[in-house]
């Protein structure tokens, strides 16, 4: 192989092994399902990517960045919340309710991003219990689903185009910008670099608590826009509906190429993980598959996914 292939094979390996996955996976499911390929399924089947890959996206960056994100399901269901509470019909209390839940985005990452920073506790456990935190606050608010998402927000997001729709289109732009800002930002590099190694990070001048924070609180804002993307959906709040969505998105970004180490992955690779896993559950649909047992499946899929990476980086 020429050194300039095998310079880039070496860089994005991961992310050329995952897109000949899928398409493997595509053409199969497409053989064995013919129902799969259908306009009415694929449009089923965007739907479902929509969200999972808008989270994933920040859940990509968190990972990049030495950290994990688990607040990312209790963030996307606060907003569906919000969002089916507060806006009533009016584009003022949309425009408010709108800036109030982006405001609460913001703070949580914030909040996770200087724990991370002034303690020694991993961003699992701090994640995991200020998500603990962000869920008692929703319960104690509402514990069933109710509220009425505005008819303009729903339309909105559901104008289609073939089986493409706004929500696609939004999801399409923030690959585009996250794609370019980590491949040609200095905030990147550093994430980068960060999750690499954060000594050597600092050495050479990154404010690592700074970009931390910012990782934190991208991933936040992200599980929110996916929470709006939801509620256009459902067209009403749900406490519990971002739940699976945690499991999901590490899922789609592991299949992806990034790891827990920090310093790997793309965002590229994350969105042809969150197809991926849209399909299984589309195909364990189809085939009227217990949700019990869908668990089973995913669990298993995020663990291959997790051993073939491992196995990987020992390679």
């Amino acid at each position: 192989m020429p050194k300039k292939l095998r310079k880039y094979w070496e860089r994005f390996n991961s992310v050329i092994i995952v897109y000949v996955f899928l398409i493997v996976v595509l053409t199969a499911v497409s053989i064995v399902f013919p129902v799969f390929r259908s306009p009415r399924n694929l449009s089923n089947v965007l739907i479902q990517i929509t969200p999972l890959a808008i989270i994933a996206i920040g859940q990509t960056i968190a990972l990049i960045g030495g950290g994990v994100d688990l607040t990312v399901g209790v963030v996307a269901s606060f907003t569906t919340v919000l969002a089916g509470n507060f806006m009533g019909q009016s584009p003022f209390g949309v425009f408010i309710t709108i800036i109030f839940i982006f405001l609460i985005a913001i703070v949580i990452g914030t909040v996770n991003g200087v724990i991370c920073n002034e303690t020694k506790i991993p961003p699992l456990i701090v994640t995991l219990a200020t998500g603990s935190i962000i869920r008692g606050i929703i319960l104690s608010y509402r514990m069933s689903p109710g509220g009425s998402v505005p008819r303009a927000i729903v339309h909105f997001f559901n104008i289609e185009f073939s089986i493409f729709s706004i929500a696609t289109v939004v999801l399409i732009l923030l690959y585009v910008i996250f794609t370019l800002i980590m491949s040609r930002t200095k905030f990147g590099i550093s994430v980068y670099a960060m999750g690499g190694n954060p000594e050597f990070a600092r050495m050479a001048g990154i404010s690592v608590k700074k970009v931390r924070i910012m990782t934190y609180i991208i991933s936040a804002v992200l599980a929110a826009v996916a929470g709006l993307v939801i509620s256009a959906r459902t067209g009403t709040g749900i406490p519990n509906v971002g739940d699976p969505f945690l499991m999901d998105s590490l899922t789609a970004v592991i299949i992806g190429g990034a790891t827990f180490a920090g310093g790997q992955g793309f965002i590229v690779g994350s969105f042809a993980g969150a197809v991926i896993v849209s399909i299984i559950h589309n195909v364990l649909n189809i085939s009227n598959v217990s949700p019990f047992y869908q668990y089973i499946a995913k669990g298993a899929v995020l663990l291959i996914a997790m051993i073939l990476n491992s196995r990987k980086k020992k390679l």
